[in-house]
């Protein structure tokens, strides 16, 4: 692709009209600056919905965006800071370059070109005092900078750009691991646009001088780049862009993306807004985004033509879903703070419908998750010149949210859920994760298949002995990075603890599940993970899958058994298990509990009782021990015993090991048989959280175990 790009831009040498428009009219039509500037956007709104499909547009952006808009907003940035158009225009170049090696065609291309001239756009409406800073930011500042992403957000959905352009500008904020989106969205998940987006602007930030730091050389910058590959960034498209760059040579940077003119603006053409006016509606969405919890503009029609980011937050609606319907007082669930519920005509809208001014309210939202939340909303009619309602504005504060600022939670969130070292999920978050997928499974009549591979580090203890804990920590951290430039789209990898490592892969069966593992371990193998010492290493994998009735315990100890097979039959292999063939390695000795497993006691005996006296005998047990019945059917019995600490953690006294026990009935055998025979019992005992050895799991088994058969008369 031309680094010139194929629509009309904003000349970088040529003034800029920058009249002020009029003030608005005072007096009831405009009862407010916010109302006025509100209006503009509405406004704004209206006209692009008008003009981006109009027949006569560029057919270059004929959908993606209407060229007056892009015009306008383009010249605005412009006025507003020439270096930043700089910036996104060579962001552009690289981006397209990068995206047209990956054979993408011209439409996707013009969307991507389009989402990097317009990823900043949100900088016009940041003070002076943070956008020209002349030193780096403080952590408030940079708080208050990271704002204008959803301010930008907030101008391109107004706009009506395509909804590809928007995707790939909202996602690329976020990283590649998932870890600032609470792993909704997982590496290939996230659209390669705005995968592609996230590395290219990165990359021309670094090379360009700032105010705080001098510009950083190619090769440097390709270190860093692939050092956050895998966490921040999608490596793959790190090495693309580094090719690419080497491929075109110097010719990447044409001195006219540098600050040469397009000679192509046209400052008055018709259709173009003013730079000014559009600077006003931007510092006014500043304000609304570092002050309140979400807002969103309704047309005379009630239909919604702007739903922002923070609306989809607080009311969990994706704008897909809300934009262009019509208001309904239905679809909300409001009462007001004793609980009452709102009745027609009694909601903040349908009050300023009825008298065109603005109002505040003080009410209670019931939560996508049934809970109830207090809330204030602010609406306000938004009226023209002459006196006619063209809209209302209704913009909301959650009265209950966290004190944390936003940024300050998105960390918190992200360091309580992130590995400190390998930066990806730690165990907590895989615990959270898993939990979900299986609950969504559950519900599931046919539910898809789901696999779970452990991976651990042959001979670790090695590595660290013999070249050190710094060498270690590498083998760790290119690991994760290695597992995760390497794992599929929705895939979740964590750090399980030490050198032990967790793949979730949704929509993957158990042949699906051990090639995968195969792939891994046979790269794993190959990489080199420390520089200095050119070191590689093996790893064993385990693989199960999701079974009926399986829980985040079961799943993971049959993955965690497949995983210690491949460890005792030599290493560097790949074994899977399923609870048939575990049942079926577990009847080895009749009598006495089998320890293939090292946190799970088996086995059976024959009670001398009559199958009518087991129950009254299983009575008093249960009674003795505190235990809960979990499950009772006529064959089978479970039962938890004992509680574990706050993290799961096994106490010092028995009432502190909690365990679970399965206990299944056979036939009674005493009318058939010898008079020394009876009733057979098979026991299962398995640990609830997380004992500090086996050796403390079987004596607590032993304890229960001798309990067990004294009530039932076994010597």
């Amino acid at each position: 692709m031309s680094s010139e790009p194929s629509f009309e831009l904003p000349s970088l040498n040529e003034p800029v009209a920058t009249e002020v428009p009029p003030a608005p009219k005072a007096g009831a039509t405009h009862p407010t600056d916010s109302a006025g500037t509100l209006l503009s956007l509405m406004t704004l709104a209206k006209t692009a919905r008008l003009d981006v499909n109009d027949p006569s547009t560029d057919e270059a952006l004929a959908g993606v965006i209407a060229p007056a808009t892009l015009r306008a907003l383009l010249s605005a940035l412009n006025h507003r800071d020439p270096k930043t158009i700089r910036h996104v225009r060579r962001t552009a170049r690289l981006a397209t370059g990068v995206a047209s090696a990956f054979g993408w065609d011209e439409r996707p291309l013009k969307a991507l070109e389009v989402a990097c001239l317009l990823h900043d756009i949100g900088k016009i409406g940041v003070p002076d005092s943070i956008l020209f800073k002349p030193g780096a930011l403080t952590g408030d500042e940079a708080e208050l900078m990271a704002l204008h992403h959803n301010i930008g957000c907030d101008i391109l959905q107004a706009c009506r750009v395509d909804s590809e352009v928007y995707d790939i500008v909202v996602q690329s904020s976020q990283h590649y691991n998932g870890a600032t989106d609470g792993y909704r969205l997982i590496g290939s998940d996230v659209h390669q646009g705005a995968r592609i987006l996230a590395v290219a602007d990165a990359y021309d930030s670094l090379r360009t001088q700032q105010v705080y730091r001098e510009a950083i050389p190619h090769d440097e910058i390709m270190k860093k780049l692939k050092a956050a590959s895998g966490t921040q960034f999608d490596g793959t498209i790190v090495v693309a862009l580094g090719r690419w760059i080497e491929q075109e040579g110097p010719g990447v940077f044409d001195p006219e993306l540098d600050g040469g003119s397009s000679g192509r603006e046209h400052p008055n053409a018709p259709g173009m807004l003013d730079p000014n006016a559009l600077c006003q509606i931007f510092s006014h969405l500043y304000i609304l985004e570092s002050l309140y919890d979400g807002f969103y503009l309704l047309d005379a029609d009630l239909k919604v033509v702007l739903w922002n980011l923070g609306a989809e937050r607080l009311f969990k609606k994706g704008h897909q879903e809300v934009l262009g319907t019509n208001w309904n007082a239905r679809a909300w669930e409001f009462a007001d703070l004793m609980g009452n519920p709102l009745g027609e005509g009694e909601y903040p809208l349908q009050r300023v419908l009825k008298e065109p001014r603005a109002i505040s309210s003080g009410l209670k939202y019931k939560r996508f998750d049934g809970k109830w939340t207090e809330i204030e909303i602010q609406s306000i009619p938004l009226i023209d010149g002459n006196g006619q309602l063209q809209g209302v504005a209704e913009i909301y504060r959650d009265l209950c949210r966290t004190t944390f600022r936003p940024n300050e939670y998105r960390e918190l969130k992200m360091a309580a859920s992130r590995d400190p070292l390998t930066k990806i999920a730690n165990r907590g978050e895989l615990e959270t994760q898993l939990a979900l997928h299986l609950s969504e499974i559950g519900k599931q009549q046919d539910h898809q298949p789901f696999g779970v591979i452990f991976c651990d580090i042959d001979f670790f203890k090695a590595v660290n002995d013999n070249y050190g804990h710094q060498v270690g920590d590498d083998v760790l951290v290119n690991t994760a990075r290695l597992l995760q430039e390497e794992c599929y789209s929705g895939e979740l990898v964590a750090r399980y603890g030490g050198e032990e490592f967790v793949i979730l892969c949704p929509d993957t069966d158990l042949e699906g599940a051990v090639r995968r593992a195969e792939r891994l371990r046979g790269l794993l193998a190959k990489t080199v993970l420390n520089d200095e010492t050119e070191l590689k290493v093996t790893g064993s994998f385990g693989v199960s899958v999701y079974e009926k009735g399986d829980s985040v315990e079961s799943l993971c100890r049959r993955a965690d058994k497949a995983l210690y097979q491949a460890k005792e039959t030599g290493r560097n292999r790949t074994c899977s298990i399923t609870s048939t063939q575990l049942h079926e390695d577990r009847r080895k000795t009749p009598d006495e509990p089998i320890e293939t497993d090292p946190f799970l006691a088996e086995g059976h005996f024959e009670a001398q009782l009559a199958s009518d006296m087991i129950v009254y005998k299983l009575g008093g047990f249960v009674d003795e021990i505190s235990a809960k019945v979990k499950d009772v059917t006529q064959r089978q019995a479970t039962f938890a015993i004992g509680t574990t600490g706050m993290f799961g953690g096994w106490g010092k006294s028995s009432q502190k090991q909690a365990v679970q026990l399965v206990l299944e009935f056979g036939e009674d055998r005493r009318a058939s048989r010898p008079s020394n025979s009876g009733t057979e019992v098979r026991y299962r005992f398995t640990p609830i959280g997380r004992p500090p050895s086996p050796e403390a799991f079987h004596r607590r088994v032993k304890e229960l175990l001798k309990a067990l058969r004294g009530y039932f008369g076994v010597q």
